[in-house]
């Protein structure tokens, strides 16, 4: 009796060391993959008991498995595809989308638990070829903006930028086309800019910008006020220079007004009397032999004889008649 004691109190120790255990199945791989890289699906274990083995399944269908006694079995559909490395991880080798799927690795030893993980196998296509196109032209009075990107390729997100800045679902802007459209409603200027499509998968990405220009606009209110402005100025200018013109004048007859006052007489502004009559600078008569031109030196007053000829010309003339009667002038300076 002592002996069936002893031998349930070790089983029942066994039994709570395997409960009491951890065992799991760790890997930081994560099955995406570009078209043609290998996959690796690499697995770190621990786990209770003796003799582990590693088996792996695609789509619970059994393709390889490992042990440390037994060594590597491949099913023949997957040689040259999967490799077993290391303690049981596995290689999947020139991967193309027909490795795409559920791959699950399970590991159990002598007198401990099985133990499951599972990765999703995606090989995508790269993205190539983006290009951003604008439709239509933005004019005065347009109530909307399409930018579209276009890519090929595996492509799980679509996103935009202006500027380096994430553009969303806010207005004036809206993703449309599962996001392949940027529409911009109502635009105006202040949304001109580099735009930017990004197109992405897990493993690969490409993108394209283009620059939208929209031209400033004005409203009716300031084109209102540009006109009145204009005309406004128009009028001060034209006030402006007629000012002007009337200070340039009123300057101008200042100056000739102080001019005429404090100008000393000139020999042509020399007024002579002839018998009484008073001839100008400008009389024809002012000229002729029988006047006399003074200068600006100081002429009295008074009166002298005269002949009748001119004593100045060059020739001399005859000698005045005695009987002629002597002719008597007088002369006046102004």
């Amino acid at each position: 009796m002592g002996y069936a004691i002893l031998t349930a109190t070790l089983l029942l120790l066994i039994q709570y060391g395997r409960e009491g255990a951890a065992q799991t199945i760790t890997s930081n791989s994560s099955g995406n993959a570009l078209t043609g890289n290998n996959i690796s699906l690499v697995i770190s274990y621990t786990i209770q008991g003796t003799d582990p083995q590693v088996s792996w399944a695609i789509n619970s269908r059994s393709v390889a498995r490992w042990s440390a006694i037994g060594g590597v079995t491949v099913s023949s559909t997957y040689k040259n595809k999967l490799y077993i490395i290391g303690n049981g991880s596995l290689l999947i080798a020139n991967s193309a989308k027909t490795d795409n799927g559920n791959y699950t690795v399970s590991i159990e030893a002598f007198e401990a638990e099985r133990i499951s993980q599972s990765f999703k196998v995606t090989v995508y296509d790269p993205v190539v070829n983006v290009t951003v196109t604008q439709s239509p032209q933005v004019v005065s009075g347009s109530t909307a903006v399409n930018l579209s990107c276009k890519a090929s390729g595996d492509i799980e997100l679509v996103s935009w930028t202006k500027n380096g800045q994430i553009v969303g679902n806010s207005d004036p802007y809206s993703l449309l086309d599962g996001n392949y459209t940027l529409q911009i409603k109502n635009p105006d200027s202040t949304y001109s800019g580099n735009y930017t499509c990004n197109a992405s998968n897990p493993v690969t990405w490409s993108n394209a910008s283009l620059e939208l220009l929209i031209p400033y606009t004005l409203s009716a209110g300031a084109i209102a006020g540009i006109v009145i402005g204009s005309v406004a100025g128009a009028i001060l200018l034209i006030l402006l220079i007629v000012l002007l013109v009337f200070c340039i004048r009123k300057r101008k007859n200042a100056l000739r007004k102080e001019k005429t006052t404090t100008a000393k007489p000139q020999h042509k502004d020399v007024l002579r009397t002839v018998s009484g009559n008073t001839l100008s600078p400008d009389d024809p008569a002012y000229f002729t032999m029988n006047n006399i031109m003074y200068r600006n030196s100081s002429i009295s007053m008074g009166s002298y004889i005269m002949n009748s000829y001119d004593n100045t010309s060059e020739h001399k003339s005859p000698s005045p008649n005695p009987s002629t009667p002597t002719k008597v002038k007088h002369a006046t300076q102004v």
